[in-house]
């Protein structure tokens, strides 16, 4: 059971270090990662795409070519400290997997404080708010308990503006 626990981000331990299962969160963390590049891959591919007229053999297989879809960039349309964008975590919710600090490259999240008893892993806090990327929502699906909320996205669509 300790070993689900671990995997399922519910361990109850302060940190993973010295721990005899941190290759089990390491795995689940690629796991994670792994699964997160799949959807964004899927969500680039054409509805009906999985539909052929003949099936290809390997001997007669085409050359498959990659498309790459040009990626639009984003520009902000008022300065980043007026536009309330930011991540908040329910405290009750969080159990201090840390997912999230991994995943986020600006550094949103950091840890809070530690436990007093020492039982529990630290909970994690958002330390920078404007860091965060403006429409970015990649750190909710990786949260295992559901702790973390944005605000909705089509209140601040008129913030942006899109260029190629």
């Amino acid at each position: 059971m300790l070993v689900l626990d671990c995997f399922f981000g519910r361990c109850e331990k302060p940190s993973c270090d010295n721990c005899s299962l941190r290759l089990v969160r390491s795995l689940r963390l690629a796991l994670k990662s792994r699964a997160m590049q799949k959807t964004d891959a899927a969500s680039a591919t054409p509805v009906g795409s999985w539909d052929r007229a003949e099936p290809l053999t390997a001997a007669v297989r085409p050359a498959q070519q990659k498309q790459a879809a040009p990626k639009k960039r984003k520009r902000l349309l008022a300065p980043r400290e007026e536009i309330a964008w930011y991540p908040v975590i329910k405290p009750e919710l969080c159990n201090g997997c840390g997912d999230c600090k991994v995943l986020c490259k600006p550094g949103v999240f950091e840890l809070g404080e530690p436990d007093p008893a020492g039982i529990c892993r630290p909970k994690l806090i958002v330390a920078h708010p404007f860091n965060c990327l403006v429409l970015c929502n990649r750190c909710v699906p990786i949260c295992t308990s559901g702790a973390i909320i944005l605000p909705p996205k089509e209140e601040f669509e008129h913030f942006v503006e899109y260029i190629d």
